[in-house]
């Protein structure tokens, strides 16, 4: 009987091993590789880039641009304007696809976050921030959802590093089953992005001046993305990913977002 159990426990174990392969699989080259960029393509984009920012670009300056968790799509296409850049991913198993996703789109990666890894990944972006601008969620990795840690005013005071706030909305959208309500654009969906800042934490500030910027930096984003929602009409977030779903192989049919006035 041990031999019969000890048989079909590995054969489960292989079957869980291969299905984890092919939802990898499909989330890098399907959807990292195909869906993706088609589904980037076919958005009717508005980018609305502060002269401030385009001055720090356009001198080889750096800056952070920070930016919700549920909203992460949005680097894709304001990295475009600025290069290079490095996003910080966490270090747990669905962090290495997307990192290996993000690569695709010419963006690099910090691996850590507040719940693993967070001290060496600190060190890490100092490190980056010389070369690259550098890219935070403020949230991340598991919220609660619109809320900062002191993650990203902790890098500004470290790297002396001013702080953007990158957000966008749509008119037509998917919504996920997860802590941060993940928001995947329909095709041809209309999207307005602003980027705005910059806030200051100075370098090496003490404990209450970071404080402070977490919170400035919480404040103006959700002002920003509040008022970004109401002109496109998207249905707030809640605080509970189509990527997230796809990464974790959870499926789940995502809730559909109608336009403004249905």
């Amino acid at each position: 009987m041990a031999v019969v159990r000890s048989s079909k426990s590995s054969r489960r174990a292989f079957r869980k091993r291969w299905k984890r392969r092919l939802v990898d699989w499909f989330a890098i080259h399907v959807f990292g590789g195909l869906i993706l960029p088609l589904l980037i393509r076919s958005w009717r984009v508005e980018l609305d880039l502060p002269v401030e920012l385009r001055q720090y670009r356009d001198s080889g300056q750096r800056t952070i641009l920070a930016f919700w968790h549920n909203r992460q799509l949005g680097l894709l296409r304001v990295a475009d304007e600025l290069r290079p850049v490095k996003v910080l991913i966490s270090r747990h198993g669905d962090g290495e696809i997307i990192a290996r996703i993000v690569s695709r789109f010419g963006i690099g990666s910090v691996r850590g976050s507040s719940t693993r890894g967070g001290k060496a990944a600190v060190r890490q972006l100092v490190k980056a921030s010389r070369e690259s601008h550098l890219a935070i969620t403020p949230d991340g990795p598991v919220g609660p959802c619109y809320e900062a840690k002191q993650g990203v005013a902790l890098v500004a005071a470290l790297t002396g590093l001013p702080v953007a706030w990158v957000t966008w909305s749509t008119d037509r959208a998917w919504r996920f089953r997860s802590w941060d309500r993940f928001i995947l654009p329909k095709p041809f969906a209309r999207m307005r992005y602003r980027v705005e800042g910059m806030v200051e934490v100075r370098k090496n500030a003490d404990a209450e001046e970071i404080e402070a910027g977490r919170l400035e930096i919480e404040r103006r984003m959700n002002a920003l993305t509040t008022a970004l929602d109401k002109e496109l009409g998207l249905v707030g977030c809640g605080v509970r990913s189509f990527l997230a779903a796809v990464l974790r192989g959870l499926g789940g049919e995502p809730a559909v977002i109608p336009p403004a006035g249905l």
